[in-house]
């Protein structure tokens, strides 16, 4: 066997490895999406905890994340999402991002391991904050909890102030209180690999050049359905 034969073999072999590494990887980030949507269902078939409709009407953008914590009182967090943004221009969802998130909490409940939560962002600077770096809530953004069930317009509260509001699983987790100590960023390599791409989050997610991706399609559809008062 020649020596450009057995460096061709090589070669095919490394490629083929990389390819069988990259598809777990691949489908490892498309659950992400599907984490997404199911937190969304989750969140949105309680009434207590359920987003009015008009909240995300006006929404700029909205991160799902699953975090994992641990201790009791006093410990951390960490944990991954995705963020979709309305395009500027047509008000249509964008195509998906990922994100991370992490931090200290106070207060925990005892033995929550892994909470679903929705931060949906109202403003287009705090949208900006979230997919360009990393952005600490309490600090960087007016973080509390939203509204849930049916709101009217004329309704005052704290929330209408906020950059935003936060629905989770955990009851009373955030009730009432700021969000503090905790941070979220985008997951650049990992958006990259996933789209296959060198074009950084913020480029991505604002084109119209990237198509959605169907792991993403029922996520889109659902936050639609919602928005249009669905339930």
């Amino acid at each position: 066997m020649t020596r450009a034969i057995r460096f061709s073999i090589f070669a095919f072999a490394l490629l083929f490895t990389f390819a069988l590494e990259a598809k777990p990887k691949r489908e490892k980030l498309a659950l992400r999406i599907v984490h997404g949507e199911y937190a969304l269902e989750e969140i949105m078939a309680r009434s207590d905890t359920a987003i009015p409709a008009t909240v995300l009407q006006d929404a700029k953008g909205i991160i799902l994340t699953v975090s994992y914590r641990g201790s009791f009182l006093v410990g951390g967090h960490g944990g991954n999402g995705v963020l979709i943004a309305k395009n500027p221009i047509t008000g249509q969802w964008t195509v998906p991002a990922f994100m991370k998130t992490g931090g200290a909490n106070f207060g925990l409940q005892a033995g929550v391991k892994e909470l679903d939560t929705i931060y949906v962002i109202m403003d287009d600077s705090t949208l900006r904050k979230a997919y360009t770096g990393r952005f600490d809530l309490g600090a960087d953004a007016s973080a509390v909890a939203g509204p849930a069930g049916v709101v009217s317009e004329a309704s005052g509260s704290d929330y209408n102030k906020a950059n935003i509001l936060v629905y989770t699983t955990a009851k009373g987790l955030y009730a009432g209180v700021a969000v503090k100590a905790g941070w979220i960023s985008p997951d650049n390599k990992s958006t990259k690999f996933f789209y296959q791409t060198d074009y950084s989050t913020p480029e991505i997610i604002l084109s119209d050049w990237f198509e959605m991706p169907r792991e993403a399609n029922p996520l889109v559809a659902r936050l639609n359905y919602y928005m249009n008062g669905g339930r």
